[in-house]
């Protein structure tokens, strides 16, 4: 599958204009940190665990690592099945944005009210797509699919404007 999130809005659109579709999976260089942060505390959190229990602590001090241990194993096992599938993606097409295969994680482009620049800094950036009836959903566009936030807020736009126009467009027509 090709890394669309590291092209810019040109790759997008040729890919727009020929497939009708564009999908941004996960990108594996953004989720490598992720793993071996990951990989790093659950093997601190063993050999924590280890070393406490050799050396016969205190109770407290052997429950720490121990309920530790299972959530840093989960989220690398996690983040490893991210690595491998490169899911949940993105989806763009004529119908709206999907992220993953929810439903509740899609948004039609006539329930889109706007697409906001990227808010937040750096690995923790996201853009924010907002749907029409003001119900808080945000669809979780961040680096880990897409390299560069601000184009990709400018070239969704687009498409929605696009996609509102050409809705514009067969209403007066049926009209008529």
């Amino acid at each position: 599958m090709r890394e669309l999130g590291t092209e810019g809005p040109a790759a997008w659109t040729e890919e727009w204009a020929t497939r009708g579709e564009v999908v941004f999976p996960q990108r594996r260089q953004s989720l490598w940190w992720r793993l071996g942060l990951f990989g790093l505390l659950t093997l601190s959190s063993a050999a924590q665990l280890v070393d406490n229990l050799r050396d016969g602590e205190m109770m407290f001090v052997v429950v720490l690592p121990a309920c530790a241990l299972p959530v840093w194993c989960w989220m690398f096992g996690y983040t490893l099945w991210q690595v491998v599938t490169r899911r949940p993606v993105i989806r763009v097409d004529h119908f709206g944005v999907h992220y993953g295969s929810s439903k509740r994680t899609r948004l039609s482009w006539d329930r889109i009210a706007t697409i906001s620049d990227p808010i937040g800094r750096w690995l923790f950036a996201f853009v924010n797509v907002r749907p029409v009836d003001g119900k808080p959903q945000r669809l979780p566009i961040s680096h880990l699919h897409v390299d560069d936030l601000r184009p990709f807020a400018l070239w969704l736009r687009s498409r929605l404007d696009e996609q509102r126009a050409d809705s514009s467009a067969r209403g007066q027509s049926g009209d008529g």
